[in-house]
């Protein structure tokens, strides 16, 4: 089922979104569409892995990923310790 998304666009990208269309013969909507289907994939190759989740110091402990502490004796200076 189409849904309708409301999208502001500023107006420098619109101008190129109606030349494109202008172009290529295709309704503004058809630029816009056929740019996210081009642009989707190369955005989720491009996208960083996500990030591990934080686990409780039970579930970390459990599960063998051991903790890691950030110590800082009165001297100031960072330690990092695994346990």
């Amino acid at each position: 089922m189409a849904q309708t998304i409301p999208l502001s666009v500023p107006d420098d990208l619109l101008n190129e979104v109606r030349e494109t269309a202008r172009l290529t013969h295709l309704s503004v909507q058809d630029v816009f569409r056929q740019s996210v289907k081009i642009a989707g994939p190369v955005l989720r190759q491009s996208a960083r892995p996500p990030r591990p989740k934080r686990l409780s110091v039970w579930d970390a402990l459990a599960s063998g990923r051991g903790l890691k502490l950030d110590i800082m004796p009165a001297g100031g200076k960072v330690k990092k310790v695994s346990l």
